[in-house]
C-alpha cells in the first residue's frame, strides 16, 4: 500500500509557496524534487534567515532569460583571482590563469533520477529548523535566480551568474541546490570527483565561484581539491 504524503500548510511569500513551520521530516521533499522537472514547482529547504535575501517584488521573467544565454565557463573565468591573495603558492598547481570546467563524472549517465534525488534526500540540511519553498522553476539550479536571491552580495557574481553555474555543475556532476540560506548554498552531489586530476579543476571553478568559501580551508587549491574526493556535499557561504 502507498502511503501518501500530503504537503504541509504552506504561505505564500512572492512567488514562493513556503511552509508555516518548519519541516519535520523530508518525504514530501523527496516527492516533490522528484516530480519537478514535470511539476516545474521544485523544493529548497530555506536555512536561517533566508527569506531576507530574497528580493521584494523580484520579476524573475527576464532574469530567467538571461540565463539561459550566460555561459558558466565564462562566469568562472572572470571570477577566478588573477594572483594570490593568501600566500605564494595558494593557487597551485595552476597559477592565475583559470584551468577551464572540469569535465563530467563519467558515472552521472549511469544514474537515474531517483539516484540522484536520494542523494539529495540524504544530504538535505534538516539542522536548524529549515523552511520548505516551493519554487515554480523545473530545476534546482534555477532558485536563486528565480527568487532574486541577494546572499552573494558583494562578490563579482550576479544571482543570473550564480545559476549558470548551478546548473553547469547539476549537468555534470549531479549537483543539486538542496539548501538556500541568508549568504550560503548548500549543494548535494550525486556523482563527486574521485581522482585527483578530476578534483583539481572543480577545486579551482569553486574558488572561482566563492572565494569566501576557500578562505576558511587555507592551503593550495591541490589540498582543498583533497577535500572534495568523494564529497556528496558543496557547501558555499559569502561575507
Amino acid at each position: 500500500m502507498t502511503t501518501l504524503h500530503p504537503l504541509p500548510p504552506m504561505r505564500t511569500h512572492g512567488i514562493l509557496q513556503v511552509s508555516r513551520a518548519p519541516l519535520p521530516h523530508l518525504e514530501s521533499y523527496r516527492r516533490l524534487l522528484l516530480e519537478a522537472p514535470s511539476t516545474k514547482r521544485c523544493p529548497v529547504l530555506l536555512l536561517g534567515h533566508a527569506l531576507v535575501s530574497l528580493r521584494s517584488g523580484w520579476d524573475p521573467a527576464p532574469a530567467l532569460t538571461e540565463l539561459d544565454r550566460r555561459d558558466a565557463a565564462a562566469v568562472l573565468a572572470e571570477g577566478y583571482p588573477g594572483g594570490c591573495v593568501f600566500h605564494t603558492s595558494c593557487l597551485a598547481p595552476f597559477g592565475s590563469s583559470f584551468p577551464g570546467l572540469a569535465a563530467a563524472a563519467p558515472g552521472l549517465q549511469l544514474l537515474s533520477r531517483t539516484e540522484i534525488v536520494e542523494v539529495a534526500v540524504d544530504e538535505a540540511p534538516l539542522a536548524g529548523d529549515p523552511l520548505l519553498a516551493l519554487v515554480p522553476v523545473a530545476r534546482a539550479a534555477d532558485v536563486p535566480v528565480a527568487v532574486g536571491w541577494t546572499g552573494m552580495a558583494g562578490s563579482p557574481h550576479d544571482v543570473v551568474a550564480v545559476s549558470a553555474v548551478l546548473r553547469s555543475w547539476e549537468d555534470r556532476f549531479g549537483a543539486t541546490l538542496v539548501g538556500l540560506g541568508h549568504a550560503s548554498l548548500e549543494l548535494s552531489v550525486a556523482a563527486p570527483p574521485w581522482e585527483p586530476t578530476e578534483c583539481l579543476p572543480i577545486a579551482a571553478e569553486h574558488y572561482a565561484f566563492c572565494d569566501d568559501t576557500y578562505r576558511g580551508n587555507p592551503g593550495t587549491l591541490r589540498d582543498y581539491a583533497n577535500l572534495l574526493r568523494g564529497s556528496t556535499r558543496w557547501s558555499f557561504w559569502w561575507g
